[in-house]
């Protein structure tokens, strides 16, 4: 389970970590680096199908301590991510609770980047995320992803729904 759940945080991680375009205001207020100050989340559900069986749990983490950066560039529109933060990831299954403190890799391929409205759009390999924007000024950036995934565990699909907040301070 530590494996399985460490791996969705990666998941959760990745989606968070993101790009930009509007126009030239917006370009100027994101380009340059930008370190993560918080990763959250509250609601996160799980539900495992191991042999057609529906076991639901609940999922929570919050960051503890960060070393992770976002580079953002304009011509062209680029970003990289690099370094980790370790967070305390707590789950719900059968009544029974396992909290454990997790070390996230945050390291990434270089990725396009586009705002759209109030959407930070992010490229990376051809896998685009969303990022709804809910602050950004010339040195707050907070961001807010609606994950919705299924990925295997131990053979078994394993469907997550949560919403992920994260924060970022320009350096």
């Amino acid at each position: 389970m530590k494996i399985t759940f460490g791996f969705i945080l990666l998941i959760l991680i990745a989606i968070s970590v993101t790009k930009c375009k509007k126009d030239d205001a917006v370009n100027s207020s994101l380009k340059g680096e930008w370190k993560m100050t918080d990763a959250h989340c509250d609601d996160g559900m799980i539900v495992l199908d191991p042999g057609g069986l529906n076991v639901s749990g609940t999922f929570s983490f919050q960051g503890l301590t960060y070393n992770a950066t976002t580079t953002f560039t304009d011509n062209p529109d680029q970003f990289t991510s690099t370094g980790s933060y370790t967070a305390l990831y707590t789950t719900v299954i059968l009544g029974a609770t396992t909290m454990d403190t997790i070390e996230v890799p945050v390291d990434s391929d270089p990725g396009a980047w586009s705002i759209k409205g109030d959407t930070l759009i992010q490229d990376i390999n051809g896998e685009t995320t969303k990022s709804i924007i809910l602050e950004m000024t010339g040195s707050k950036l907070r961001l807010r992803n609606d994950l919705d995934v299924t990925v295997p565990i131990s053979g078994a699909p394993a469907h997550n729904t949560a919403t992920v907040f994260t924060t970022f301070e320009k350096q």
